[in-house]
């Protein structure tokens, strides 16, 4: 359904439709002392704004809701500044004209209650929303930073970024092997957690090597130590492993060996080299 421009309300929330924009249902009422309610039925609606002004100060207000018919029982509720804001469930020391807008799915009423006042009255007006969902939801103990990464574990929390990270420094650096030697060429490319992104170089030789990472925090024992994953490496050609963006977590630290066989156990050594600028971009 097409909705006009007439039928969205923008709040601090987002896109919030209307029934109506007449404000059919509204209530108005004033807080002349502690104790005074404006409160407002929800019907067909699941959520509120609460506007006041006037002369007043010193007011304290909570924010409500009731979930059973006899309305003899209230819960606390999160509010949200139309003006865009954090989350409260109270607020204190009003003195200026604002409004907060309140969601509240499945409450057949919610109600603005004056717990403090110095002088007054209050003027308020309750407006009836029907919101198509809760964007900005109060979470206990504080909001949710949804690029919070834990340094401590590599993991991602809440990270819709598509950034190849392990922690909040970003992509961390490059370990290179500009030649082998002849060995199996152990070596360790990050000694503790971390995501491997992108390995590239050439393999000079005329038959296939295989490329061998390893969950180490140090260089492998090859042939003993069991690899991650085992990569063909096409003879005489460049090779580029490219697992971005999500990369390849490896929980105690990235290694790698060249061998010439593709069994665990090989320890076949490369000929001096028979691979040439290998690099390993990680985090």
């Amino acid at each position: 359904m097409v909705q006009s421009l007439a039928s969205i309300y923008m709040g601090a929330r987002g896109s919030l439709p209307l029934e109506d924009i007449a404000q059919s249902g509204a209530v108005s009422g004033a807080i002349a002392a502690v104790g005074d309610t404006v409160g407002l039925a929800l019907s067909a609606y699941n959520g509120a704004v609460f506007a006041w002004w006037g002369t007043f100060s010193g007011v304290g207000l909570a924010f409500e809701a009731s979930y059973e018919p006899s309305l003899s029982t209230w819960v606390p509720i999160s509010a949200v500044p139309a003006a865009g804001g954090s989350s409260q469930t109270t607020l204190s020391s009003q003195s200026a004209a604002n409004a907060y807008e309140v969601y509240a799915p499945g409450a057949l009423a919610v109600r603005l209650r004056a717990t403090a006042l110095t002088a007054g009255p209050m003027n308020v007006r309750a407006i009836p929303v029907a919101m198509m969902q809760d964007v900005a939801p109060a979470v206990a103990g504080g909001a949710v930073d949804v690029n919070a990464i834990s340094s401590s574990s590599n993991k991602l929390i809440g990270d819709v970024s598509l950034s190849p990270r392990a922690t909040s420094a970003g992509l961390a650096t490059v370990a290179r092997l500009v030649s082998a030697a002849a060995s199996t060429n152990a070596g360790s490319v990050k000694a503790s957690a971390g995501r491997l992104y992108k390995a590239h170089g050439y393999n000079a030789a005329t038959a296939v090597r295989f490329l061998k990472l390893y969950n180490k925090a140090s260089a492998p024992t090859v042939g003993t130590d069991v690899p991650v994953a085992t990569i063909p490496l096409k003879p005489s050609d460049s090779f580029d492993l490219d697992l971005i963006p999500i990369g390849q977590y490896f929980s105690t630290g990235i290694a790698y060996a060249l061998t010439t066989g593709a069994a665990d156990a090989d320890t076949g050594a490369l000929t001096a080299a028979d691979v040439v600028g290998l690099a390993f971009w990680y985090a």
